[in-house]
């Protein structure tokens, strides 16, 4: 199976100039952004090279702006937030990691670039089926929001590609307890 998850993070900066020892205050919750990146990617065995992630900012100072992290070609997972903001700020600057590529892809482009490589797009939402019902297909991308959730926009752009709305549970989660959710349970 070919996992992979889309972050909406809205008010994620698109610029390398966050402060990595502050990235839960002025960096537009950069270390949400960071734990999601090390949920989808970390396993016991370093890196999941089934895996990736991709985190579509749309904070200032230019938005959007999509960071994507690919398993499958990645020497080793971040660790730490630390470590993942690192990785992400030298993407943005122009000198990404193997495995990590940043472009100026908003979150429609991402989602429509994903259902064309064969993904069946799946929108993590409290009022979707019953995960533990549902059955995936082999390429499976996840889609979900940071703690403001997906815009109406984004909903519509998700209906209109046919994504198949999933639920965790009755209440929200945290982004990155989502994505380990899904990966415990998702093969």
């Amino acid at each position: 199976m070919r996992r992979s998850f889309i972050l909406k993070a809205s008010e994620g900066r698109t610029a390398p100039d966050f402060s990595i020892k502050s990235l839960a205050g002025g960096g537009g919750r950069m270390d949400l952004v960071c734990r999601c990146i090390i949920a989808a990617l970390l396993s016991p065995d370093g890196v999941d090279r089934g895996c990736r992630i991709t985190v579509v900012l749309e904070g200032p100072p230019n938005p959007p702006l999509s960071v994507e992290f690919d398993g499958a070609g990645m020497d080793r997972a971040p660790e730490g937030e630390v470590e993942a903001a690192e990785m992400l700020a030298a993407a943005m600057a122009g000198r990404a990691p193997r495995g990590v590529s940043a472009t100026r892809e908003g979150f429609e482009s991402a989602v429509r670039r994903h259902s064309r490589e064969g993904f069946s797009l799946y929108y993590l939402h409290e009022g979707g089926e019953d995960f533990a019902k549902a059955e995936f297909a082999e390429r499976a991308a996840f889609v979900l929001g940071d703690q403001k959730g997906i815009d109406p926009q984004g909903e519509r752009c998700l209906e209109s590609m046919g994504a198949k709305r999933i639920s965790l549970g009755p209440h929200p989660y945290l982004a990155s307890h989502c994505i380990t959710i899904v990966r415990g349970m998702v093969p």
